[in-house]
């Protein structure tokens, strides 16, 4: 048993535990035992148990820093669109934050911008948010956010204010007819850090004007903080990314999978309100806006499931939602904004196609199969493409199935459909797969034409270049 180092308490205990003995050996004397006569026993010393310390209490964050340095990550801008842009960034304590803008480096006549909407500006521990709107369409702006901690706020009347911390000067175009750029898009990157990093790699070099990240982001999102850390603050070197090219967030069915889930809008800004009619309130993250001569267009295949599963516990509601995008997606091919783009493309993370004689064809997210899931979403092609035809949709972009194809048009059905790969390298089920890669894939238009790229950004290789 290793000893134990004697404080203080422990001597004097010590020196007490001796003179008592002591007293009571000489009062006792000698006691005979079998006549004869012998000295009395010593008392047995028993210890005082040592009471610990009760633990301190955990800090409550929503109390303040309490001095403790704040941490503020690197901006990420959300819901790209013409006129407005979403900026979240990551805070490691309570704070509130505002971004500054101006359409020039030296921000003449900077516009301030509090974090939420009307009435009190919402503080948090973990995520500032700001949407600045009012922007002008293909512009540009240079911005940088202002975050200040509270280092007190037991009551608001004893609330104190840290020093304000003034972030790094970042740039970004909003969209529009005029911006005539690059559109990338993302899928199924599922919190891998490895393959994320060389598609933020990639991202951070080449910047195009537009991401979209098609989907399961996220595998299941049990707390906030695991979706700071995938949206926000990602643990990746090249994640400032983020700051400069605006992204359009579509969801995949594992971003709807975790207790926490429900409330990602305290970290993932959905598209502004105004941008859809009342009678399409709930479709926070349906968009379509135009970049040059391209439309862009983002649709929510939801869960991979019928509603009736089992698995959603009474929780799956989606189709009535794949129903009302249908109708959406009617009005919005119908903008004249979007109805004059040369070219319009769709991105949504299930599949809308696979081939009769395609493996992936039984599995069409329709049977209540527990050993089944939809390797493509036969709803929502017969829901959407009869509107998609009458538009003259002429690509699909997905994700959801982790390896790269290209569907070309067919019969009743006159749209390319590009499907991205997930974040395997090589790899499938622990055996080598040249299939398996994660990818970016761009879409530009060059004279005239709308030019798809499909990097491979696991052997830095194009897997596939076609024109449309």
């Amino acid at each position: 048993m290793p000893s134990v180092p004697e404080d203080s308490a422990m001597k004097r205990f010590n020196r007490r535990g001796f003179i008592l003995g002591g007293a009571a050996a000489a009062a006792a004397g000698c006691t005979t035992v079998g006549g004869k006569a012998e000295k009395a026993a010593a008392p047995v010393q028993t210890a005082t148990p040592v009471v610990a310390a009760p633990a301190k209490k955990p800090l409550d964050p929503y109390k303040g820093t309490q001095g403790v340095p704040l941490k503020v990550g690197t901006p990420c801008l959300q819901s790209a669109a013409s006129t407005s842009m979403g900026i979240s960034w990551s805070v490691s304590g309570l704070a509130k934050g505002v971004v500054e803008y101006a359409d020039n480096p030296q921000f003449r006549n900077s516009v301030t911008v509090k974090s939420g909407g009307f009435g009190l500006a919402p503080i948090d521990i973990s995520a500032i948010q700001v949407r600045l709107t009012g922007l002008k369409p293909a512009t540009k702006y240079w911005y940088r956010t202002v975050t200040t901690p509270f280092t007190d706020y037991s009551n608001i009347y004893n609330a104190k204010l840290g020093e304000p911390i003034v972030g790094k000067t970042y740039s970004f175009t909003t969209l529009g007819e005029g911006n005539h750029g690059r559109f990338a898009m993302i899928c199924d990157t599922h919190g891998q850090w490895k393959s994320y990093e060389m598609r933020a790699k990639f991202l951070k070099e080449n910047k195009p004007e537009l991401l979209l990240w098609n989907g399961d982001a996220t595998n299941t999102t049990q707390d906030k903080a695991t979706a700071v850390e995938i949206f926000l603050d990602p643990p990746v070197p090249s994640a400032e990314f983020a700051a400069e090219v605006p992204m359009s967030f579509v969801s995949g069915n594992h971003d709807y999978r975790g207790s926490w889930i429900s409330k990602i809008n305290e970290v993932l800004l959905p598209r502004l309100p105004s941008e859809r009619s009342s009678d399409f309130w709930d479709l926070k993250w349906n968009f379509a806006e135009r970049l040059g001569d391209m439309a862009i267009i983002g649709m929510d295949t939801g869960e991979d499931k019928p509603d009736a599963h089992p698995k959603w516990f009474g929780l799956a509601n989606f189709e009535p939602y794949r129903k009302a995008q249908a109708k959406w997606l009617e009005q919005a091919l119908a903008r004249p904004e979007i109805a004059s783009a040369k070219f319009k493309v769709l991105f949504c993370h299930i599949p809308l196609y696979a081939a009769p004689d395609h493996p992936d064809y039984p599995h069409d997210g329709v049977k209540v199969d527990p050993q089944d899931y939809a390797y493509w979403s036969r709803e929502c092609f017969e829901l959407w493409n009869p509107v998609m035809e009458k538009a003259g949709v002429q690509l699909v972009v997905a994700g959801h199935k982790h390896r790269y194809r290209h569907d070309l048009p067919s019969s009743g059905r006159r749209w390319h459909q590009v499907v991205g790969g997930g974040h395997e390298l090589g790899m499938s089920h622990g055996k080598p797969d040249d299939g398996r890669f994660p990818t970016v894939i761009e879409g530009t238009v060059k004279n005239g034409r709308l030019v798809v790229t499909a990097h491979d950004v696991f052997k830095n290789r194009i897997a596939e270049t076609f024109t449309i």
